[in-house]
């Protein structure tokens, strides 16, 4: 039991105080009129700032977390008070001289800095409040010794040292990935992790980058680790280095588990409340990859997750003890929460105190939302939030269009990038000359990349970027600000753990004391009664799975997968997602029966469904596609893998498409998927859903049409057309065909069918949102998935030498030269493989059978003719530095 202290004590008479209570909520209400409404009537006066900082230097000693986030609001309050209405001087001073005080004792090191950002105090830290600080930057120095952890991430750390199986949750601005980051370092530079390997686990591609670039750069002084991004590792990689850690997703975990070269010691799942997410058909694939890894390997789990009560959940999941899980809800950052309702003309902010929405005397000055964004944010750096990757385009161009042209010679070249990458009238390239971005899952990764970097550098022009939910992917894009438009989440409300996950993005670390989230009604639809509630802060959400300790009476995920065995429909409407999760769950559990694996998955099961037993083995026995196979695609149901498997088996069928056959026949592509098309049954699969990829009651006609793109599209990509290209090809397809269809929800009849025109800028930006979005998620997700089983199938069926060529490679890395797959295989992107091979051939050298053998990256970075891009890439990935090594 925890000792009870004399501050925990005092901090609770404080908090029950009529006084500190009339202070803090008189503070509150000055900062939240003055940033709602450009003025406050709320003035604090001497004597309560004093008493208030009294207070928050008592409340920071206390071990309880609501204190001593009291204190640490209570500071952030008082700063920002003094920023926007102003304290006397004497006044001013001390507020700065007491923060430090309660920033040492709370130990958030970030805040110190942050706050010696500004001007200094001339009021001396106390003997004993030194001696402490002394003591925490030896005590609490990460593992590389360049930082020092705050008090609660050092609890975390320590706690994670010596299990084997550890989950931890907190608040976004925690610094999760920092602490993973701090533990990476140590982990690696072990002996024991020699001709071994570290997965780490992200929910998409869009964060593989941006985590793999970070662990590059922290590790550039441990000569023998290397950071991969594909699920293979090319002989050149083994024989460089001894040690690796894989930065993957679900499914090419379960790619590199089908020929793992090096065994998994540990696996670190990022964003880890991705596993038990409702209603996501990816949380069965994280299940199952996860399952997969502690099958195969004696390998240690790391879980990392928002805000959530119960952290354990995860290793019960997959029947781990759970004596290493801890939640921890301590913010380094500030966070003050306000709802702008524009249709009843109100605005409220929630109290720190209780939660409460208080309403402010003054409507909102601002009738429109644009209006709004740009005078709450002055000149501070803001996120925006909005659900759909064109309404991100379209809100940035509004946004745009009411600010004045920059002039900033790296906004200019990123114009350029934009424009010669993707396409001259591409829209990102006209709202980054005003000074906003969009950013959204769907654009080509190095378009993205760039305009983080440019969010993110403090010096930079670009101070608006509006977002879609890559946000809660993952994606590390704080700001002072965020504005959140829509309370919806894809085609959902937003649940509790998404939106604080959201919310946390508010406010920068070692930049800002304090964030503001504002949540912005500007339709009657939008944030009713119930979204409304998500809003002010709570206690950490509890995370529920029909995997862990389902009640008596939960049985209807497990009656659905039984449904699914028996090859019945599921009862109503569910959603494509809905539908495709039952049955990767069926396919799963099929597989725990083979393999006769005790999963709580298996065991609920058998105790939920009557006949489960039953149902289970004939759901195996009728498995005719081998084993390894259904493993690696559980995401394709068995009785699909079947019918391509009997086909094969059969004298007379042969490889999709064969080792001799034109790649550049646009027929080669369209026979190969109208195959696929028949054996996967896509008139029933690929139907429904958000962006399907074939029309649903289409004739013959009109279906071929369709699997005619996706064939040009293929073909485009496979043969390495750049992105532009393969944009312009499609704008040609378009203006073939003479008419373009789109949704308009602005318009009574939604569904709006007119002429195309090459001259209208909205035609090409939806051809251009949608050439992208077919590239990453029809071509390179879900076609990719049929075509690598395909390609399984056959590699068993009729053996390697007769199953021909592996298209599903083709499309992973957008080329046929076996050379720029090795090298993207290195890490280097699409294009800067090509360039390498086009520009630098003699500093790479290959095998006869195109293996890489050796890179002369030195010879390359001397080169004049190298570009940024290129640069920046080699010096990340093939660059050590030696001289900081620390290695053991």
């Amino acid at each position: 039991m925890t000792t009870r202290t004399a501050a925990d004590a005092l901090s609770e008479m404080i908090v029950e105080r009529q006084d500190f209570q009339d202070a803090y909520c008189n503070l509150e209400r000055a900062v939240a009129e003055t940033f709602l409404s450009g003025d406050t009537d709320s003035l604090i006066d001497n004597v309560e700032a004093k008493h208030l900082l009294r207070y928050a230097d008592v409340l920071s000693h206390s071990s309880d977390p609501r204190h001593r986030e009291l204190a640490y609001t209570t500071i952030a309050l008082l700063r920002e008070y003094d920023a926007e209405v102003g304290l006397e001087p004497e006044l001013s001073g001390r507020v700065l001289a007491v923060a430090e005080a309660v920033l040492v004792q709370l130990g958030n090191f970030p805040g110190i800095r942050t706050l010696h950002q500004g001007v200094g105090s001339r009021y001396a830290l106390p003997l004993s409040r030194g001696t402490l600080r002394i003591a925490k930057e030896i005590l609490q120095r990460t593992n590389r010794g360049d930082a020092v952890l705050t008090d609660a991430q050092y609890s975390i750390t320590e706690k994670m040292r010596g299990e084997d199986y550890f989950s931890f949750s907190g608040p976004t601005s925690l610094g999760k990935s920092f602490i993973i980051k701090d533990a990476l370092y140590d982990i690696v530079r072990r002996d024991e992790l020699n001709n071994h390997c570290v997965v780490v686990l992200v929910p998409t591609k869009a964060l593989i980058t941006q985590t793999a670039t970070d662990l590059r750069n922290l590790l550039a002084g441990v000569p023998e680790v290397n950071v991969a991004t594909y699920p293979s590792l090319p002989k050149l990689l083994r024989q460089k280095y001894r040690r690796t850690i894989f930065v993957l997703t679900p499914e090419r975990l379960l790619r590199y588990l089908a020929n793992p070269v090096r065994e998994i010691d540990y696996l670190v799942v990022d964003e880890a409340q991705k596993v038990i997410a409702k209603n996501d058909a990816r949380s069965s694939l994280y299940y199952h990859a996860i399952v997969e890894v502690t099958r195969r390997f004696a390998t240690r789990l790391v879980f990392a997750s928002p805000s959530i009560e119960n952290p354990e959940l995860f290793l019960e999941l997959f029947g781990k003890a759970t004596n290493g899980a801890l939640t921890v809800r301590e913010r380094t950052v500030a966070q003050h929460r306000y709802f702008v309702d524009l249709v009843d003309h109100k605005q409220y902010y929630f109290s720190g105190l209780d939660q409460k929405p208080q309403e402010l005397e003054a409507q909102p000055s601002q009738t429109d939302v644009v209006d709004l964004v740009l005078s709450r944010s002055g000149a501070r750096k803001a996120i925006i939030y909005i659900n759909g990757s064109m309404k991100s385009a379209e809100f940035a161009l509004r946004l745009a269009e009411r600010r004045d042209t920059v002039a900033d010679a790296n906004v200019g070249d990123l114009i350029k990038h934009v424009r010669e990458y993707v396409h001259k009238d591409y829209f990102l390239s006209s709202t980054l000359s005003r000074g906003v971005a969009f950013h959204h899952g769907k654009m080509p990764q190095e378009v993205r990349e760039r305009v983080e970097q440019a969010f993110a550098d403090p010096e930079s022009p670009i101070q608006f970027v509006v977002c879609t939910s890559t946000l809660l992917e993952g994606v590390n894009l704080p700001a002072k600000n965020i504005f959140v438009l829509s309370d919806k989440h894809g085609n959902r409300s937003f649940n509790k753990i998404d939106f604080e996950n959201l919310a946390g993005r508010a406010g920068r670390l070692t930049f800002d004391f304090s964030g503001n989230m504002v949540c912005i009604r500007e339709e009657a639809n939008r944030w009713s009664d119930t979204t409304q509630a998500l809003i002010p802060r709570t206690e950490p959400a509890r995370a529920e799975s029909f995997l862990v300790n389902p009640a008596n009476n939960k049985k209807k995920e497990y009656t659905d997968i039984a449904r699914i065995l028996r090859g019945e429909n599921l009862p109503g409407t569910p959603s494509a997602d809905q539908q495709r999760s039952v049955e990767q769950y069926a396919s799963i559990l099929t597989l725990h029966q083979i393999d006769n694996q005790q999963t709580p998955l298996r065991s609920y099961f058998l105790d939920k469904v009557k006949d489960g037993r039953d149902l289970l083995k004939k759901a195996a026995s009728s498995v005719e596609v081998p084993t390894d196979v259904l493993r690696r695609s559980p995401n394709i149901r068995p009785k699909y893998q079947d019918r391509v498997w009997g086909e094969l088996r059969a004298e007379s069928a042969g490889p999709l498409v064969a080792d001799d056959a034109d790649l550049t026949d646009i027929d080669t592509y369209l026979k190969a998927l109208r195959r696929l098309s028949n054996l996967y049954d896509w008139r029933t699969t690929e139907v429904s859903g958000q962006d399907p990829l074939m029309p649903k009651n289409a004739d013959s006609e009109a279906w071929d049409r369709r699997l005619y793109y996706w064939a040009l599209l293929m073909r485009s990509w496979v043969r390495g057309d750049s992105i532009s290209r393969v944009i312009s090809g499609s704008i040609a397809y378009h203006a073939e065909r003479g008419w373009i269809r789109y949704r308009d929800y602005s318009q009574r009849d939604s569904l709006v069918e007119e002429r195309f025109n090459r001259n209208s800028a909205k035609h090409i930006n939806l051809i251009i949102e949608w050439t992208l979005r077919d590239i990453e998620g029809g071509l390179r997700f879900r076609i990719i998935g049929y075509l690598q089983n395909f390609s399984d199938i056959s590699v068993l069926a009729l053996g390697r030498d007769q199953s021909g060529i592996n298209v599903a490679t083709l499309v992973e890395y957008g080329t046929t030269d076996q050379r720029a797959i090795q090298l993207q295989e290195i890490g280097f992107g699409r294009t800067v493989a090509t360039e390498l091979l086009a520009e630098h051939l003699a500093a790479v050298q290959f095998s006869e059978f195109d293996e890489l053998e050796g890179f002369d990256h030195q010879a390359v970075l001397e080169s004049t003719s190298l570009s940024d891009e290129a640069r920046a890439e080699i010096e990340n990935i093939m660059v050590k530095d030696v001289q900081g090594n620390n290695a053991k």
